[in-house]
Formats: C-alpha cells, structure tokens, sequence
C-alpha cells in the first residue's frame, strides 16, 4: 500500500466498528487529497455504507481517529460533519418532493438576514447553477415532477456546488442517472477538482472508477485490501482484489436438474425499451434462477414485466405451456405469479395495519364466500404463514411498522406465501437486513418457497446468488450476457461478467447499451 502523502484533508486512521456479532470495519486506514477523486469499491457488505456512515455522523466508530483538516475527530455527528465540509450525496435522492427545484437547491439558505426569502434573487441563483452544468430544468418545477435521474442531479449540484463542500462523498451518485446525466456529473466531479476540493467517489462499475479517479482503494470484508494509482490498475487486476479468492461452488451444494418438476415458466425475447432487451429464459418447479448485474442492468424491470406492473414492450411469455401477457399486477396473481418488490417500506407492507392484516393482503379473496370473510380461518392461515416465516413480535396483532427491517422483510414474504403461489420474484429480498434476517430469509428461499414452486430471484451483489441458486443469468445494461450453471459457478467469472466484458466480448469491445 502507498504511503498517504502528508497534505490530506480527510484522514481515517484505525477505524474499526464492531456490530453485535459482526465486524463491519476492521483497522481502515483511508485518505483524500485536495484536487483528487479517490475511488473506493468492494462487493456489497464490504463496509463501504459504514464508511459513509462514519464520515456523515450517523454511525459511531468503536475505535480509531477521523482527521479533517488536520483535526482530529473520535466520531463526528452530522452538524459538525456539514460544518468541516463533509458533504454527502447517497444512493437514494433525497429531496422535498413539495418544494421547487430552486427551493431544494438552497434549502437551508432561503432566508437572509432579515428573515425573508428574496424569491427572485433564489431564482437567478438556481438557473446560474444549473445553466453552469448544462442542466436545463424549470426552477420553478416541484421536484416530484423530475425523473428519478434529475433529482438525483439536483442533490449533487447542492452538495457540491451550492454547499461549497471541502469534501464530497459520492455513494454511488452515477447509478440513478441516465447516460446525458452522467455526463454532467462528470463536468461537476471535474468542475470540483479543478477547485481544489477531494471527491470520495463510490462504485460498482469499474470501468467508471477507471476513467474517473486518480486513486483507487479496495474494501473487502471490512478490510482495506490495496491503495493503488489508476494507472497500476487495469479492469482484470481491479476486479481480482475486488473479489479475492473466488468462491467455486460444488454441484452438490445445489440441486441436479433431473429432481426439478415440470417447466412452470419460459421466456422468449422479452424486452421493454430503454430497460432490457432479448431475455430468454425458463424455470422449472422447485428451480431457484438467480439474475445477477450491477443497478441500471435491468434486474428489477424484468420481474416487473413478468409480474406485469411494468408490461414489456415485445417478447413472449407462457406458464406452463400457456401465453400469457399480463398488464397488471393481479392478473399475474390470479394465475399463481407472486412479486416481492423491492422498497418493503412503500410498496411492500402497509405500515399502520397489524401483522396479520399484512399477511393475508394477498389471500383475503380465499376466505370470502357470498360477500363475508370466514375470519377464524382466515386468522389460523395467517398464524401458519407467522409461525412458518419465523417473524420475530410480541403477536400477529402488533403493528408492522414497530418491526425490524429484517422481520418487515418476512411480514411481506409471508403476505406473498400464503396464496400460495407457483412463482415468486423476489426482488433483492435481503436488501438492507442484518446478517441474522438475511440467513433466515434465504433459508426460507431454498426450503417452503420452492418447495411446490419456481423462485427468480435477484441480487446487487453475488453471495446470496451463489449460496442459493441452481443458475444465474448475468444482464449487462440490460442485455443478456451469460447463463451458469450451478456447476459453473466461479465469482470472477460471474464478477466479470457482471462489469460488461463477457458482452463486449460477444460485440467485438463494442459499447453497449439497453435500447
């Protein structure tokens, strides 16, 4: 590892935070120079949010030093983060859906001194901003009439430009953009360097790390692996300290083609403009097929369309032999399809009814007869499906949104397992538990879930795909870049494949994109 040169504005030294029976970060020693953009990557659960954490004063270190500006810091909180210039934009946009692009883009600075809000003055400020960066939005708008790339657009010209930060955290900024959008952050990360100011750039995608940054820093395991200069790095050798030692998985661990049942479900062609393009696919009963890539891959709009929320555009589809085109999320259900979304909080569970009510959302129609609910059998299903997911509460009759993130994850898979159903596409159903509630989840994944049914399933990263599937279809910017089989398994191979490689290999290195 390099030795950090002497002039760094951000310095970690030491940090290690320890979670009851986990250790998230382990002795990090991390630093960002004035004028650089210091990439940071590792696979999911690498540490990479507790870093963020750390650094926006959310999360405490058990140990170690965080030096900003030559001050030394045992932990920071958020206010004093934003006061010594940390400033951080997340994954997820977070704005003011009510408020006008303007009134984001200066929220926490309308009034001056006086106390007033000088609205024409808050306007010419916002277009200046934005006819900067070639961002051409009415001030004027309400930020929930802007796509989902925009606002993300709008939080990074706050933190970065409008806050005037020292430091900027980038946590995965680019994966929300579209590619016009993309290419204005890269104006604003060019923008900020040039300004002296030092970027902590986070990503998945290595190609995108490679062109952007000068340095580049290796989580894995909540380890600091390497600190390397981009042009010691080339996409194979990143990937290799990404990975580490590649996990291999041995057939048995799975199950052999010949014990599946009969196919359940088969894919021919199918795309939806601007998402995915060309899917071909099938599932057999008690088959778990995982879909592995990056965010913007298309994972999530796939099982959309098949779940007919977001129908796809061309292609066909058929459930046991029999065409089917579904426009609706009910349609689906009727003939056995069952989706799990992604976002439990607002699509998943309705938070003020109680835990039973959840779990019988999907089902009701089974225990009503001539306009009544049978309630009593009704209520023994849903004390099934509460025993059988194993959702930690003090009865079926507390609320759901007094659960754990883990045990709101299981509320919805029950909801989803108690009619029953023939396929179940569970979009990333792990996605933000502890390690408990993620081991517990997968094991009803691979135990009642495909017992008498068919799961696709989805994933950002590979562990849970490797621990569970019996195939792993790879999509690339929505195209389909190659299926393994259980005894194909190999982490780099899937890794690389996941970046791009394996398509641009098919395309002659061409670029590629979802059209």
């Amino acid at each position: 590892m390099e030795k950090p040169p002497s002039n760094s504005v951000l310095m970690l030294e030491g940090i290690t935070k320890v979670y009851p029976g986990t250790i998230a970060l382990e002795d990090v020693h991390f630093e960002a120079l004035p004028g650089e953009v210091h990439g940071l990557i590792g696979k999911n659960g690498a540490g990479k949010s507790t870093l963020v954490g750390i650094l926006s004063g959310l999360v405490e270190p058990t140990s170690g030093s965080i030096v900003l500006n030559g001050r030394p810091f045992s932990s920071l909180s958020r206010s004093r983060a934003k006061r010594e210039g940390v400033a951080i934009v997340p994954q997820e946009p977070e704005i003011v859906l009510d408020l006008s692009v303007a009134e984001n883009l200066f929220l926490g600075e309308l009034e001056n001194r006086a106390g007033f809000v000088s609205w024409r003055k808050l306007r010419t400020d916002a277009r200046r901003v934005l006819d900067r960066f070639g961002l051409a939005l009415d001030v004027d708008l309400q930020a929930r009439d802007l796509s989902l790339s925009e606002r993300q657009l709008l939080l990074i010209l706050k933190a970065c430009v409008v806050e005037d930060a020292k430091i900027v955290v980038l946590d995965e900024a680019s994966a929300s953009l579209s590619r016009n959008d993309g290419s204005i952050l890269e104006r604003i990360v060019g923008d900020l360097k040039a300004l002296g100011k030092a970027i902590l750039y986070i990503s998945h995608h290595i190609d995108e790390l490679l062109e952007i940054c000068d340095r580049l820093t290796v989580l894995r395991d909540g380890r600091v692996v390497e600190t390397r200069t981009k042009d010691l790095l080339d996409h194979r050798s990143l990937a290799e300290l990404v990975v580490g030692e590649s996990f291999a998985a041995a057939p048995s661990a799975g199950m052999r083609r010949n014990q599946f049942g009969e196919e359940i479900l088969r894919i021919v062609g199918l795309t939806r403009w601007g998402a995915f393009r060309n899917i071909d696919c099938t599932l057999r009963r008690g088959e778990i097929l995982g879909i592995a890539g990056l965010r913007g891959s298309g994972r999530t709009e796939l099982l959309k369309a098949i779940s007919g929320i977001e129908p796809a555009d061309a292609g066909r589809m058929s459930l046991k032999g029999k065409a089917v085109a579904f426009s609706r999320p009910s349609e689906a259900l009727r003939e056995g399809v069952a989706y799990l979304p992604e976002d439990r909080e607002s699509e998943g569970i309705i938070r003020t009814f109680s835990i039973g009510d959840n779990l019988l959302l999907n089902s009701i129609a089974k225990f009503s007869r001539n306009g009544f609910v049978a309630w009593g059998e009704a209520r023994r299903r849903a004390a099934e499906i509460f025993s059988d997911v194993q959702i930690h509460a003090f009865s079926m009759e507390q609320n759901a949104e007094e659960l754990s993130g883990g045990n709101k994850q299981k509320v919805v898979i029950g909801r989803i397992m108690s009619n029953e159903p023939e396929i179940y596409l569970l979009d990333e159903p792990t996605r933000g538990v502890d390690i408990g509630a993620k081991r517990s989840i997968l094991s009803l994944v691979n135990g009642p879930l495909r017992e008498n049914a068919g799961v696709i399933l989805t994933s950002p990263g590979l562990d849970d795909l490797l621990d569970v599937c019996d195939r792993i279809l790879v999509l690339y910017r929505g195209n389909p870049v190659r299926e393994y089989g259980r005894e194909d398994f190999d982490e780099k191979s899937l890794f690389m494949d996941m970046q791009g490689y394996g398509f641009q290999e098919q395309r002659g290195g061409e670029e590629c994109r979802a059209v």
